[in-house]
C-alpha cells in the first residue's frame, strides 16, 4: 500500500480501496449489514472489551467479573441470532436484486428506481432494503437481552471453574440453509412489504438520512433497556452486583451513542472523500455502488465498536461503581436515620 499525498486530509492509498479484501469487506456489509455489524461486536467483545474492563482501577474484581461476563454472553448471543436469521434474509435480498421484476410490482420497481439505470443504485431502494438488512438487528434486540442475562451466570463460572473449558463434547449446531425454495419465500414476503406504498414514500422521503446510524442506535436503546429489565428481575446475579452492571450497561450505551453520533458528524466531509475514492477506484467494477452502500454501513458500525468496546469500558465500569456506592451509602444513612427515629 503505497501512499501518494497528504494534503487536508485527502488521502490517496494506491490499491487500497480496490483491493481484494477491502472490496470483500464492503460487499459483505452491504449484503448482510446486520451480520456485519454483529461480527464486529462479537471480534471486540471477545477480546479488547473484557481486557480493558478487567483492567479499570479502583474497582471491585466481582463487578468487573460481571461486566465482562455480560459483555461476553452479550455477544454471543447476538452473534448466534443474527446468524440465524440474516442469513435466509441476505440470500432473499440477493435474489431481489437481482430479479427483481420477479418479486416487485411493476409499479414498485418504478417508483424506486427514480433516474438511476439499476434499481440497486436508487437510494430510495437501498434504504428499503436497509430496513431489512439492519432492522434484524432491533428486531433481535429482546430476545438476545433476555438471553445476555441467562447466560451470564454460566460465563460467570467459567471465573472460577476451570475445568468447565475442558468440555470437549462436539456438536454440529450449526445453522444450515439449503436449496432455493427457503429464500424464495422468503423473498417473496419482502417484495410484498416493498410493495407497500407507505414503505416506498418512507424510504424515498428519508433516502440521504443517516439511516444506519439510527437504527444502531435503536438497536443499542431497545437492547439496553430490556437487559436493565431482565437483570433486575433475576435471580442469578448477585444482589450487590445488579445495580452495578446495570448502571455500567446505561452509562456505556448513553455515551456510546452520543460519541458516535458525534464522530459520524466530526468525520461526515472525510467520509464523503473517501466514497469518492471508492468510486474513482472501481469506477470499471459492476459492483461499485455495493462497496460505496457497504462503507455507509461499516463506518458507524466500526466507529461505536472502537468507542463502546475500547474507550468507553472504563469510563462506564468505574463511574457505575462510584454511583453504586453513593446510593448505597444514601440506603444506609436513611437506614440509620430510621432506627434512631424509632429509638
Amino acid at each position: 500500500m503505497k501512499v501518494n499525498s497528504l494534503n487536508n486530509k485527502d488521502i490517496t492509498f494506491n490499491g487500497f480501496w480496490n483491493s481484494k479484501g477491502i472490496k470483500k469487506t464492503l460487499e459483505f456489509a452491504d449484503k448482510n449489514g446486520a451480520m456485519f455489524v454483529s461480527a464486529t461486536s462479537f471480534a471486540f467483545s471477545l477480546g479488547i472489551r473484557p481486557l480493558v474492563i478487567m483492567s479499570t482501577p479502583n474497582t471491585e474484581k466481582d463487578n468487573r467479573k460481571v461486566a465482562t461476563a455480560k459483555a461476553l454472553s452479550s455477544a454471543l448471543t447476538e452473534v448466534a441470532l443474527t446468524y440465524a436469521i440474516s442469513a435466509p434474509l441476505a440470500k432473499s435480498m440477493s435474489a431481489i436484486n437481482k430479479s427483481p421484476e420477479k418479486y416487485l410490482k411493476p409499479k414498485t420497481i418504478k417508483n424506486l428506481k427514480e433516474s438511476t439505470k439499476n434499481l440497486e443504485d436508487s437510494k430510495a431502494y437501498i434504504l428499503a432494503s436497509q430496513m431489512f438488512k439492519l432492522g434484524i438487528g432491533v428486531a433481535i434486540a429482546v430476545p438476545k437481552s433476555i438471553l445476555t442475562v441467562l447466560g451470564m451466570p454460566y460465563v460467570l463460572k467459567g471465573f472460577s471453574d476451570e475445568n468447565t473449558a475442558n468440555n470437549n463434547t462436539k456438536q454440529d449446531n450449526s445453522v444450515k440453509f439449503k436449496g432455493k425454495s427457503e429464500s424464495n419465500f422468503i423473498a417473496k414476503i419482502v417484495g410484498k412489504v416493498i410493495d407497500n406504498p407507505k414503505i416506498q414514500e418512507f424510504s424515498k422521503k428519508n433516502k440521504d438520512s443517516n439511516f444506519p446510524m439510527h437504527i444502531l442506535a435503536l438497536r443499542d436503546t431497545v437492547a439496553t433497556t430490556t437487559f436493565v429489565h431482565q437483570a433486575s428481575k433475576s435471580k442469578n446475579i448477585e444482589e450487590k452486583r445488579k445495580r452495578p452492571v446495570i448502571y455500567n450497561a446505561l452509562i456505556s450505551t448513553a455515551l456510546s451513542i452520543a460519541s458516535t453520533y458525534l464522530v459520524d458528524g466530526l468525520t461526515e466531509k472525510l467520509s464523503q472523500q473517501i466514497v469518492q475514492k471508492i468510486k474513482e477506484a472501481n469506477k470499471n467494477d459492476a459492483n461499485v455502488s455495493k462497496y460505496v452502500n457497504g462503507f455507509k454501513i461499516a463506518k458507524p458500525a466500526l466507529i461505536a465498536a472502537v468507542i463502546y468496546y475500547i474507550l468507553i469500558p472504563v469510563i462506564s465500569t468505574y463511574t457505575a461503581e462510584r454511583v453504586d456506592e453513593r446510593q448505597v451509602s444514601k440506603l444506609n444513612i436513611q437506614e440509620n436515620n430510621k432506627r434512631t427515629f424509632d429509638k
